[in-house]
């Protein structure tokens, strides 16, 4: 995130038809399912199967790899031929000195593109410590004589063996929250989320969900489960229905209190299970029904997230006759204001997102419904047209898509030269744009494939299976975010170095997110280097002089890590963009370019399609960094000063020398 003419109608026609760019970025084989042991121990190797679909014919270069919070434990190559699904079995070792808690296994499938899967696992020692030496053995006792033996009494009856009791699973609910620092009461337990699958029938011009409207999550129990929750705040819509595995279930709306002065009503959705219950392991749906007026959050910092109604004036509400669609942007919590979901970054999982819209009598007023990943299809209904997208890597909640407008929308494609792959990028603005505006947009769209390329070039490449803008039109919304592979601008216009900053977050905020709010300086702290950078490779160098010379004690008042706990500083300019940024570009001049980008690579390497926190960053900086003894002290102390200090640290690159 960052703060911050009519058209002919034939040719909006024919490019809201063209899609054959996204048909080809299809990969010819994905991953479908993983299967592995939801316990292991130290040090010791299991096998897990993964289930693949071909559908193309001819053979395909395939490589499987399991990582384990970020690190490889498993690799393996082979060749796809026959189309259709293939299960494929490969060992796996975890780490000997791997501490015991939970963890999830991360498994990926590249063949051509890479599609990835998660899986819970708790891994526990090996319970076997060192052999201490042996001592020695004592004097043996003489045997004394052996007495007289009494004779056997008689055998009484044998009673009748009585039933046995249920051996069953001790069914226990699912924690409500995730316990998050910034945003306690979100986020929820007992359960890892694998798929969302979106089905909208929505109404632009009324911004009302229809009947029909509903999202099923598929999740893998992490406990035997009595009840779980879920984040959804309906709002002015009404839950028609609660399905787990095609059986009607009830529930209730609780609150979520992040403190004694702000609360979400009726946002956390708390399912109960009844006797059945939902053994450790298995896999489940959820089907939640629902329709209405839809409705946006608003968070501490006061801004509005989630979906938001397209307004040209005024605020978002029913009677304003100037809106025209939505606009989706939802971070840190505003998905739940459209879906049900684990609404967490850490809980990342596939997606699905399929909306029917109206077919409109003129081309001109045709309605274009995006959605997170890759184009799929449209279907012409007759009345209703339905748009169908998938994103087959893991994606937190906040940063999805479900924008709905009267758009100028084009396919067009970028080469990352990085590795050579060509992706779609889907762009998008609204056709009220003034033709200043159009010209900023096309100009944009024209230099995604420079930035693309600048980035893949520092980082690695490019992360998912396409890329997009949507310059929109919207009132109250004060920022760009940088949603997964379609980065959302409030109005049909955006400065090319906010437009590097939302690309970066593809790698950094989206790709590798972070575990929790509080570490949102890692996304924000990287994509304002990277803005810098943009501008030119000195110019984060000249800002970290500049602001550390002349920014204000107050200024250094709130840490990073910390946000001081206070959600309402979750954007907050000073900690969370400049005085990461700048941490982020000393750490570049103590240990120079070469260390630098290949610390940059590792972390998306490492943490693939996962997320880190503070230790994991820090970590492999000074992992990375090749220094030892005092210089490995003093970097430790950098690191603890610039994220945790609340006064401005006073640890800088010259103190490491030359």
């Amino acid at each position: 995130m960052i703060l911050g003419a009519a058209v002919i109608a034939a040719f909006f026609l024919f490019l809201t038809n063209f899609a054959p760019g996204a048909d080809a970025a299809k990969p010819g084989a994905k991953l479908v399912k993983v299967s592995a042991p939801s316990k292991m121990k130290a040090g010791k190797s299991y096998t897990v199967t993964a289930t693949t679909k071909k559908k193309s014919r001819g053979k395909t270069r395939a490589k499987l790899t399991a990582s384990l919070s970020g690190k490889t434990i498993g690799k393996k190559k082979f060749k796809l031929g026959k189309k259709g699904k293939k299960k494929v079995k490969f060992r796996v070792k975890v780490p000997s000195k791997k501490a015991s808690g939970k963890y999830k296994l991360v498994v990926c499938l590249k063949a051509g593109h890479k599609t990835c899967r998660k899986r819970p696992v708790k891994i526990t020692g090996t319970g076997t410590g060192p052999t201490g030496p042996t001592g020695p053995t004592g004097p043996t006792n003489p045997t004394g004589p052996t007495g007289p033996t009494n004779p056997t009494g008689p055998t009484g009856p044998t009673s009748p063996t009585g039933p046995s009791g249920p051996t069953g699973p001790d069914f226990t609910p699912g924690a409500t929250t995730a316990n998050d620092t910034l945003f306690p009461g979100i986020g929820n337990g007992g359960y890892d989320a694998l798929n969302y699958d979106i089905n909208l029938d929505y109404n632009p011009l009324t911004n009302e969900f229809n009947s029909g409207t509903h999202t099923t999550m598929t999740a893998e129990a992490t406990q035997d489960l009595s009840s779980f929750s879920m984040d959804f705040m309906p709002a002015t819509m009404t839950i028609s229905s609660v399905k787990v595995d095609g059986v009607e279930v009830p529930y209730t709306l609780e609150d979520i209190v992040l403190s004694p002065d702000f609360t979400f009503p009726d946002a956390k959705m708390v399912v109960d299970l009844g006797d059945s219950g939902i053994e450790e392991g298995t896999d489940f749906n959820v089907d939640v029904a629902y329709s209405g007026y839809v409705t946006h959050t608003t968070d501490p910092d006061t801004s509005r997230e989630g979906w938001v109604r397209a307004c040209q004036t005024g605020a978002p509400s029913p009677t304003n006759p100037t809106c025209f669609g939505s606009f989706t942007v939802s971070e840190p919590v505003g998905a739940m204001s459209w879906f049900p979901s684990n609404n967490v970054p850490a809980d990342k999982a596939t997606f699905d997102t399929t909306t029917t819209v109206p077919d409109e009598i003129l081309a001109l007023d045709d309605w274009t419904a995006l959605g997170t990943g890759a184009f799929v299809s449209t279907v012409d209904n007759g009345a209703t047209v339905t748009w169908k997208w998938r994103q087959d890597q893991p994606t937190s909640t906040y940063l999805t898509t479900g924008s709905v407008g009267r758009y100028q929308y084009a396919v067009n494609t970028v080469t990352d030269a990085s590795n050579g792959a060509t992706i779609p990028v889907y762009d998008a603005y609204d056709l009220s744009a003034t033709p200043t505006q159009i010209t900023n947009m096309q100009t944009a769209f024209a230099n995604e494939s420079d930035i693309i390329n600048l980035y893949s070039g520092l980082f690695g490449p490019y992360p998912f299976d396409s890329g997009g803008l949507l310059g929109a039109r919207t009132t109250g919304v004060g920022y760009y975010l940088e949603n997964q592979g379609k980065i959302h601008a409030p109005s049909p216009s955006i400065p090319l170095a906010v437009l590097a900053h939302e690309y970066v977050h593809q790698w950094f905020g989206d790709a590798v997110g972070p575990s929790q709010w509080s570490q949102i300086w890692f996304n924000e702290g990287w994509a304002q280097w990277g803005e810098w950078y943009y501008t030119s490779p000195t110019e984060p160098a000249t800002q970290f002089d500049d602001i550390y010379a002349n920014a204000t004690a107050d200024d250094w008042s709130i840490p990073p890590g910390t946000l001081d706990g206070d959600a309402a500083n979750l954007f907050a300019e000073f900690p969370t963009y400049t005085r990461a940024g700048m941490m982020i570009e000393g750490y570049r001049q103590i240990v120079g370019d070469t260390k630098f980008f290949a610390f940059a690579k590792a972390l998306q390497t490492d943490f693939a399609y996962s997320t880190v926190d503070a230790a994991d960053f820090t970590d492999l900086a000074l992992s990375n960094s090749g220094f030892s003894g005092a210089q490995l002290t003093l970097l430790t102390d950098y690191f603890q000063q610039w994220l945790f200090q609340p006064s401005k640290p006073t640890i800088v690159p010259s103190d490491f020398g030359p």
